[in-house]
C-alpha cells in the first residue's frame, strides 16, 4: 500500500512539475512585456498545421495580420514550447537580415549526426558559415554562370525535344509542367555537379529523379512523424538519430559522392563542374568528406526544388492571363531574332520583359514563404524596447509581406509592370533571402529558370487544363513552396 501511495505522489508531483514547466515556457514573452498570440499545447502556436493542414506560409501569414491588426511591430508566438519572434515591419527585418545580421547568423535549420548531407552552408552558422560562405562565393560569379550556361542550354534543349514529341503526339493530353521543370532542373544539377547525364526524361525511374521525388514529393505518414520530431523537440531527435530527410535519399547521396570522390582522386580526373570545386577545397585541407557530401546535397536540392517551382509558378500566372504570355513570347522572340536564335548568358539577361514576369512570380510565390534566423546573442531591436535572447528563433513572414496592400498595389494581382523599374528599396521583397545569408545560388536559378521559359514561350502557347483547381492551395507539409494537386497544363504549338 506504502509503494502504491509514494507511485501516486510521484506521479501526481511529476504531473504539476510539468504542468508549472509548461506554464513558465508559454509566460516566455509576457514577462518580457512582448505582445503574443495565446498558445496551445502541445504545438504552441502552430496547432493548426497538422490536423487543419494549413501551410507553414499561411500560418506565417496568419502571425503577421493579427499581429498588424493590433499595430504591433513585433509580436511573440511558440512552436511548441519555443517561444519565436514575428517581425511585421520591414525596415526591422532588414535589421536581423542586413545590418545587424551579425547577431543573426544561424538559420536554425535541425541538423543530424546521422545525416553527414545535413553538414552544409545552408544549415552551418557562425564562423563556420563564415569560412564555407568564403570558399564557395567564387563559385557563382558571372564567370562561373557563363562557364554553366551551355550546360544549362543543352539541358533546356532536351527539355524541348521531350515537349514537342508528348504535343505532337497528343496535343490534348494534360501535361504536368511541374513533373518536366524539374526533370529539366534535375538533369541541369546533375551535369553542373557531378559531370553526369541524368536521363529524366529519357527515363522515369532516373535514380536522381527518384531521390528529388522521394525528397520533396512523395509525403507519408511517418515523414509527417520526423518533421514534427525535428521541427518541434530536435534535441531528441537527435539523441533517437531522427532525420526528416529520407534514409534512401541519405545514403544515396553519401555513396554517390564519395565513390565520385574516389574515382577522382584515384584516377587522377579533374572536370570542370561543382563537385570537382569540392574535391579541389578537400584536398588542400579546407573541407571533410562529409563537407563535400553536404554542399553537393544542398547544391541539388536547393538548386532543382526552387528553380522547378518558380518556373511552373510562372506559367501558371502566364496561362491565366494570355495577354501577358503573349507580351512576354514577343520579348523573347525579339531578342532571339536579333541574335538570329542564338541564347547566351547576355542575350538571356537582355530579355527585359521576360525578367519583370519572373521577378513578379517570385513577388507572388517567394520559394520559401518564411525565413527564420536565430538570434546569436542578445539582441535589442533599434527604436523598442523589444529584447530577445540568444537562441530565440526570428520569424519573417516573406509571403505575407509581399502581398501586403500597405506596400504593394493590388497585391494579389500578377502585374510585372511593378519591375519595369527598379523598386524602392525600403519594399519587402527578398525571395532569395537578403543580406550576407541570401542564397549563394541566386544567380544560377534565375539563369536555369528562364532558359526553361524561353525554350517553352517560344514553341508553345501556355494553357490550363480543365482539371487544374483554381486557385492552387499550398501544401501545409512543406519548407518549399508546393502546392497540394498537380497544376496540369495544355501546350499548343506555335
Amino acid at each position: 500500500m506504502e509503494a502504491v501511495v509514494t507511485a501516486l505522489v510521484t506521479i501526481f508531483t511529476s504531473l504539476v512539475i510539468a504542468v508549472l514547466y509548461v506554464q513558465y515556457c508559454y509566460s516566455y514573452w509576457k514577462r518580457r512585456n512582448v505582445p503574443y498570440l495565446d498558445p496551445h499545447f502541445p504545438l504552441g502556436n502552430h496547432h493548426t498545421m497538422f490536423p487543419k493542414g494549413i501551410s507553414i506560409g499561411n500560418i506565417s501569414r496568419q502571425f503577421y495580420q493579427e499581429f498588424k491588426n493590433r499595430g504591433v511591430k513585433l509580436g511573440g508566438v511558440y512552436m511548441g514550447l519555443q517561444p519565436q519572434l514575428v517581425v511585421t515591419d520591414p525596415l526591422l527585418a532588414k535589421n536581423v537580415l542586413i545590418t545587424d545580421y551579425q547577431h543573426f547568423d544561424d538559420r536554425g535549420i535541425y541538423k543530424t549526426k546521422s545525416a553527414p548531407i545535413t553538414v552544409n552552408i545552408f544549415a552551418q552558422a557562425g564562423a563556420e558559415w563564415k569560412n564555407a560562405r568564403s570558399k564557395f562565393t567564387p563559385t557563382f560569379t558571372v564567370a562561373k554562370m557563363k562557364t554553366m550556361f551551355d550546360t544549362v542550354r543543352t539541358c533546356s534543349e532536351i527539355m524541348e525535344q521531350h515537349l514537342l514529341k508528348t504535343v505532337e503526339e497528343d496535343c490534348s493530353k494534360d501535361i504536368d509542367i511541374l513533373e518536366t521543370m524539374a526533370c529539366f532542373t534535375t538533369d541541369v544539377i546533375g551535369a553542373v555537379i557531378f559531370g553526369i547525364q541524368c536521363n529524366s526524361f529519357k527515363y522515369h525511374d532516373a535514380e536522381f529523379r527518384k531521390m528529388g521525388r522521394d525528397l520533396f514529393e512523395e509525403f507519408h505518414y511517418i515523414d509527417g512523424l520526423k518533421l514534427f520530431l525535428t521541427q518541434y523537440f530536435p534535441r531528441l531527435s537527435d539523441f533517437l538519430g531522427v532525420s526528416n530527410i529520407q534514409k534512401g535519399v541519405t545514403e544515396f547521396f553519401t555513396n554517390s559522392v564519395k565513390e565520385a570522390v574516389e574515382y577522382r582522386e584515384k584516377a587522377g580526373v579533374k572536370r570542370q563542374d561543382f563537385l570537382q570545386t569540392l574535391i579541389d577545397l578537400r584536398s588542400q585541407g579546407k573541407l571533410t568528406l562529409d563537407e563535400v557530401i553536404g554542399q553537393a546535397f544542398l547544391f541539388f536540392a536547393a538548386g532543382f526544388e526552387t528553380s522547378s517551382n518558380a518556373g511552373t509558378m510562372c506559367l501558371y500566372e502566364l496561362a491565366l492571363q494570355q495577354d501577358l504570355q503573349d507580351k512576354v513570347r514577343a520579348n523573347v522572340n525579339s531578342i532571339l531574332n536579333k541574335y538570329n536564335g542564338e541564347v547566351t548568358y547576355d542575350t538571356l539577361n537582355e530579355m527585359k520583359y521576360l525578367n519583370q514576369v519572373f521577378e513578379e512570380t517570385l513577388r507572388l510565390w517567394p520559394p520559401v514563404s518564411t525565413l527564420t534566423r536565430v538570434c546569436s546573442k542578445d539582441y535589442t531591436f533599434p527604436g523598442t524596447d523589444v529584447s530577445i535572447e540568444k537562441g530565440v528563433t526570428v520569424l519573417i513572414p516573406l509571403l505575407a509581406m509581399q502581398r501586403d496592400p500597405d506596400y504593394w498595389s493590388d497585391p494579389s494581382k500578377f502585374d510585372p509592370d511593378r519591375f519595369e523599374s527598379e523598386i524602392d528599396k525600403n519594399l519587402p521583397y527578398w525571395p532569395f533571402g537578403e543580406g550576407p545569408r541570401n542564397c549563394l545560388g541566386t544567380k544560377f536559378g534565375y539563369m536555369q529558370v528562364k532558359m526553361g521559359l524561353v525554350q517553352i514561350l517560344k514553341n508553345f502557347k501556355v494553357t490550363l487544363s480543365p482539371n487544374t483547381k483554381v486557385p492552387v492551395q499550398l501544401h501545409p507539409e512543406t519548407f518549399v513552396l508546393h502546392t497540394t494537386e498537380t497544376i496540369f497544363f495544355r501546350l499548343e504549338k506555335i
